[in-house]
């Protein structure tokens, strides 16, 4: 998969981009509202990405310097130009400054899929294939064990399965998914992280992270849902479009809201996995969220059931829970109440505590049915409209609560 960063001042157009995107095949976008020379002071971050696409009105607003510079800094990056005049002179111009390709307005889809297609063959061929696996934890009731089964997976994925990890914590309320896996405090949050955007590079990205070991980072969520609340999406998918290419798995903790942010997890998830527990209110409310996801159209088959703190004395409460939502647990995780507890007021993961105890077999099993899905399909994305605009087009899903 490709990595396209795309600039324009319009957002209808920068909209319809990466919708057209969407129509072309399975690529990652970022978007950045504003001309090339908003990029120069993002330094290194730039790395990232593998196609830049400038969407212009005119050559000045293309700023042609500016691109040249990237373009001399940064040869790996491949240039797009999107400008409503394609004439021979402008297309001279614009291939002197260093665009590979100028594509006129209104964009033909047929001539953006060649490019694109051209471009990720010749980078397959010279770098080889490289996924990410991106995963969200997601409920529908505080107290399911979301983000302790999602930092402890991300800890055996890199741990058990040798892959380098990011543990992303975006649950809105109180994120402390990194203190059920370490005792080392943040250095920083995800919303300082997004306050200061403008100036990250890869060094200034590695410092904010919790590093739990070389192969498992943390990126710490926001210590009160005021400061979670001051979390913009434009800022969050530029910390994606930079982070998510740095590793082979991605870990959302999600908690149990369904909000912009977890859209934007959600869209870019290979694997969305739903954390409930074998009770009553569980089956209601988790009806109710599975009806949510379908609205926003993402597919059945990439939604996964996670049945936690199963006794057997729920068995009644999980045949009404797989009658109700039409799906069998993915993987059960028992009830360990004193081993869970010991790890997650030591702040160490339960693999490490005993990996021989139930959680931990269940959940080093999930770990490696996560790895061994990612060489299957990518991505949950829609072709077409992004899931974001149709959110945003509809009246906002509902929060979801305790019942």
């Amino acid at each position: 998969m490709i990595n396209i960063l795309i600039t324009s001042e319009n957002a209808a157009r920068l909209s319809q981009i990466v919708s057209l995107i969407g129509e072309c095949g399975n690529y990652r976008t970022t978007r950045v509202a504003g001309r090339p020379s908003s990029l120069v002071e993002r330094g290194d971050s730039l790395d990232a990405f593998d196609v830049l696409i400038v969407d212009a009105s005119s050559l000045e607003t293309a700023e042609l310097p500016v691109v040249g510079k990237l373009c001399q800094r940064r040869p790996q990056v491949t240039s797009i130009l999107l400008m409503p005049d394609a004439s021979p002179q402008t297309l001279i111009e614009a291939m002197r400054a260093g665009f590979r390709d100028v594509l006129g307005w209104p964009l033909n889809k047929a001539s953006l899929g060649e490019a694109l297609s051209r471009i990720e063959s010749q980078l397959v061929q010279k770098n080889g294939a490289h996924e990410t696996q991106i995963v969200s934890f997601l409920s529908c009731k505080g107290g399911a064990g979301t983000s302790f089964i999602a930092s402890n997976v991300a800890h055996a994925i890199s741990d058990s399965q040798q892959k380098r990890v990011l543990l992303i914590d975006l649950s809105q309320l109180f994120g402390d998914a990194a203190f059920l896996v370490t005792d080392e405090k943040p250095p920083s949050t995800l919303p300082q992280m997004c306050a200061q955007v403008e100036r990250m590079d890869a060094a200034f990205f590695d410092a904010c992270l919790v590093h739990a070991s070389d192969t498992f980072h943390i990126l710490a969520g926001a210590g009160d849902p005021i400061k979670a609340s001051e979390i913009k999406e434009e800022r969050l998918e530029w910390i994606l479009g930079v982070a998510v290419p740095r590793y082979d798995v991605v870990i959302f903790d999600l908690g149990q809201s369904i909000n912009p942010l977890s859209i934007l997890a959600l869209d870019r998830s290979n694997q969305i996995h739903l954390v409930l527990q074998a009770s009553m209110p569980h089956v209601r409310a988790g009806r109710r969220l599975q009806e949510i996801l379908a609205s926003l159209a993402y597919p059945a088959d990439r939604t996964r059931l996670l049945l936690n703190r199963y006794t057997r004395h729920g068995e009644r409460a999980r045949a009404a829970l797989e009658e109700v939502l039409g799906m069998h647990p993915y993987q059960v995780i028992p009830e360990d109440t004193e081993t869970v507890s010991e790890s997650v007021n030591h702040g160490v993961p339960i693999t490490k505590m005993s990996r021989n105890n139930t959680v931990s077999r269940s959940l080093l099993a999930l770990a490696n049915n996560i790895v061994s899905l990612s060489a299957g399909p990518e991505g949950v994305r829609v072709k077409g409209e992004p899931l974001l605009t149709r959110f945003f087009g509809r009246s906002p899903a509902p929060k979801l609560k305790a019942m």
